[in-house]
């Protein structure tokens, strides 16, 4: 009678141990989402950055360890966009968007070329906040911050996942009287850019 009084609960252990082997080999597939993952207006930074490890002041990087791109000679650089960014109706974010292509694009120092077998680099600018100046002058403490952010991605050809992932961002809060919230944001995105550009150039060994 004890036996078959064990016989349900041994039924679900093993059904909650299925589960869970199952969760485990599906994270192990796919342990990220990528920029293409997220719906519209829903990036989830927190989400994005797990596993991510500190590349350098404000940037965190993430790469597969088993890919080796000393086999590629060029980059494909697609237009970063604001399709991520939260919806408002404040302030345009396309001179922001703009600046960011503009500094990305001249600071890289690799080989860009439209080319099938290119490394493909894409990416989004997922957080463009001008911040508060009135709070940034009469609260201070980092109240009104403004900040941006920018994620890159870099596949190879014709794969589903990518192969590195960058995430760039900074944030200000100075100035006379809070600052200009336009120039203190340009600065800053500017500032994620180059930053960026520069995780690009020295993590990606292109065949000279």
């Amino acid at each position: 009678m004890m036996k078959m009084k064990r016989y349900p609960y041994c039924l679900i252990l093993v059904g909650v141990a299925i589960v869970l082997m199952s969760t485990s080999v599906i994270a192990q597939d796919k342990p990220f989402k990528s920029l293409k993952d997220y719906p519209d207006h829903a990036f989830n930074v927190r989400e994005y950055i797990s596993g991510m490890q500190k590349g350098g002041r404000n940037l965190l990087i993430w790469k597969d360890s088993s890919v080796s791109l000393t086999q590629y000679s060029s980059v494909k650089v697609t237009e970063f966009g604001g399709r991520l960014l939260p919806q408002q109706n404040v302030f345009s974010y396309d001179p922001y968007i703009a600046l960011v292509n503009s500094v990305l694009k001249s600071s890289l120092k690799l080989p860009q070329q439209d080319s099938p077998d290119a490394l493909l680099i894409e990416g989004a600018v997922v957080e463009c906040n001008p911040g508060s100046r009135a709070a940034r002058a009469w609260v201070g403490m980092g109240a009104g911050r403004a900040g941006g952010g920018v994620v890159c991605e870099v596949y190879e050809p014709g794969k589903p996942n990518p192969c590195i992932r960058i995430y760039a961002r900074d944030t200000g809060a100075s100035g006379s009287w809070g600052g200009d919230s336009v120039a203190m944001l340009n600065n800053i995105m500017s500032q994620v850019s180059t930053r960026l550009a520069t995780a690009i150039n020295t993590n990606i060994p292109i065949k000279q």
